[in-house]
C-alpha cells in the first residue's frame, strides 16, 4: 500500500490591488506635473537656454534621476515643456490675434488685454520660436506647429498677397508684443494699435507699388577702430548663430582672426563686449529705418516708409543681425546689462523720431515706435519659417495705417 504524503500549498505572490495600481499612477502623474511646473518656473526665471536638471529637480522635490528617467536630455525637457505647457495656449493666442484683425472676433475681446500685458506663457512661447531657429530638435516640433496654424488662418501658397499680409502682420503682433514685454514689462496702448490694424485690414485694397528687388546690406559697425569693429561684428554673428550662452570669447576672437587677448585688451569681459555690440547695432538699425522714413516723406510715399522695415526683414545680408537682435531680446530676461541697453534703445526711439518729425504729435510718435518695435520683433521671428513672406502685400496695409495717423 502506497503511503500518501501531504504536500504543502504553493505560496502565491499576492497581486497588487486595483487601488494600489491607481495610487501609483496618481503619484506618477503628480511627479510629472511637478516636473513640468518646475521646468516652467525655471525657464521663466533663467531662460530656455539655462534650464538645469538639478535646479528643476530641487524645485519639484525630486531627484535628478527622476528627470533622466523621463527626459533623455535638455532638448527633450524643452520639447515636453512646449507640448505640455506652452504650445497650445501660445498658438491659440496667435490664432486669436489674427482672427481679431480679420474681424472674426468681437471688437471687445480679452486678446487686447493680453497684448498689453503678456503672460509668462506667451513670453515663453515667443522665446521658443527664437530658440527653434538654432536648435534643430526644438524646431522639429515648434516650427511645423506654427506653420500649420498660419496655414489654417490663410497664410499659404493659395492666399492672395494682401490677405496673406494681414495674417503675417497680425501674427507678428501676437509674437512681438510678448517679445517686447521682456524689455518693457507691458505694452501700453497696444489695444489701440491692434484696433487700428484691424480697421486698416478691413479698409485696405491692393495698391500698385514697387517692392525692393535687391538686397541692401545693413550699416556696418564703425567705431573708428578697425580691430574693435571686427570683434564687435564677430560677436554679433556668433551670438546670432548660437545664442548668448554658447557665444564664447574664444569663438568670437577666432572668427575675427584674433586671439582672445585682443578682446581682453579692449573689454573687461564678454558681457561688456556684447553690450557694446548691442548698442552699436541698435543705433545703426534705427538710423537706417529713420532714413527710410525721411526719404519716403520727401517723396510723399503713402506708406510713410513703414513698408521698408518689412522688406529689410527679408534681406539675406541682414539675417545674422536680425538673429542677434532677437537673441538680445530673450537674453534680457537674465542679463541685467542687456536689459539696460535695450531699455535705453526702446525708450529713446520715440524721442529720436520726434526730433526727426517735429510736426507729428508726440503721442502719435510714441505709438508708432511701440508698434514698429513689437511688429519688428515678431516679424523677424516669423519670416524664416514662412516661405510666402517675400510675396506679401505689406504696402497696401501700411498706406491705410499711415493715413489713420495723418502722416501723409
Amino acid at each position: 500500500m502506497t503511503r500518501r504524503t501531504k504536500t504543502k500549498p504553493v505560496a502565491t505572490k499576492k497581486l497588487p490591488t486595483n487601488k494600489h495600481r491607481r495610487s501609483k499612477s496618481a503619484a506618477q502623474k503628480k511627479n510629472a506635473d511637478n516636473l513640468l511646473n518646475a521646468m516652467f518656473d525655471e525657464a521663466n526665471k533663467f531662460g530656455l537656454d539655462n534650464l538645469r536638471s538639478a535646479r528643476v529637480a530641487a524645485l519639484a522635490g525630486l531627484t535628478t534621476g527622476a528627470i533622466y528617467s523621463r527626459y533623455e536630455n535638455a532638448d527633450e525637457m524643452l520639447i515636453a515643456l512646449w507640448q505640455e505647457r506652452v504650445g497650445t495656449p501660445f498658438l491659440q493666442h496667435i490664432r486669436d490675434v489674427v482672427q481679431y484683425v480679420q474681424g472674426v472676433l468681437p471688437t471687445k475681446h480679452p486678446v487686447l488685454r493680453m497684448l498689453e500685458r503678456p503672460s509668462a506663457t506667451l513670453r515663453l512661447g515667443a522665446e521658443f520660436l527664437v530658440v527653434a531657429a538654432r536648435n534643430d530638435a526644438v524646431a522639429e516640433v515648434v516650427t511645423p506647429a506654427v506653420v500649420a496654424v498660419l496655414d489654417d488662418l490663410g497664410l499659404n501658397e493659395h492666399s492672395d498677397a494682401l490677405a496673406g499680409a494681414i495674417v503675417m502682420i497680425s501674427a507678428s503682433a501676437a509674437i512681438g508684443t510678448a517679445s517686447r514685454s521682456f524689455i518693457t514689462g507691458t505694452n501700453p496702448n497696444w489695444a489701440g494699435s491692434l484696433l487700428a490694424i484691424r480697421a486698416a485690414a478691413a479698409r485696405a485694397v491692393p495698391l500698385p507699388h514697387e517692392p525692393f528687388p535687391y538686397d541692401i546690406p545693413g550699416d556696418q559697425i564703425n567705431t573708428g577702430n578697425p580691430i574693435r569693429d571686427l570683434l564687435l561684428t564677430s560677436a554679433e554673428q556668433i551670438v546670432g548663430r548660437v545664442g548668448f550662452r554658447n557665444a564664447t570669447v574664444t569663438r568670437i576672437a577666432r572668427r575675427a582672426g584674433f586671439s582672445t587677448s585682443a578682446i581682453y585688451q579692449m573689454w573687461p569681459d564678454k558681457d561688456a563686449m556684447l553690450d557694446e555690440a548691442i548698442h552699436e547695432t541698435s543705433l545703426l538699425d534705427f538710423g537706417q529705418n529713420a532714413r527710410a522714413k525721411t526719404a519716403a516723406s520727401l517723396t510723399s510715399r503713402g506708406d510713410f516708409g513703414f513698408t521698408d522695415s518689412w522688406y529689410f526683414g527679408l534681406m539675406p545680408s541682414r539675417r545674422l543681425r536680425h538673429k542677434f537682435r532677437l537673441e538680445c531680446v530673450i537674453a534680457s530676461r537674465h542679463r541685467a546689462s542687456t536689459l539696460r541697453e535695450l531699455k535705453e534703445y526702446v525708450q529713446s526711439a520715440d524721442s529720436i523720431l520726434h526730433v526727426t518729425f517735429p510736426k507729428i504729435p508726440h503721442a502719435t510718435i510714441a505709438q508708432i515706435a511701440s508698434m514698429e518695435q513689437a511688429l519688428g520683433y515678431g516679424y523677424l521671428t516669423l519670416n524664416p519659417m514662412v516661405s510666402q513672406a517675400s510675396r506679401l502685400d505689406y504696402f497696401s496695409i501700411m498706406v491705410v495705417l499711415a493715413s489713420f495717423a495723418q502722416l501723409t
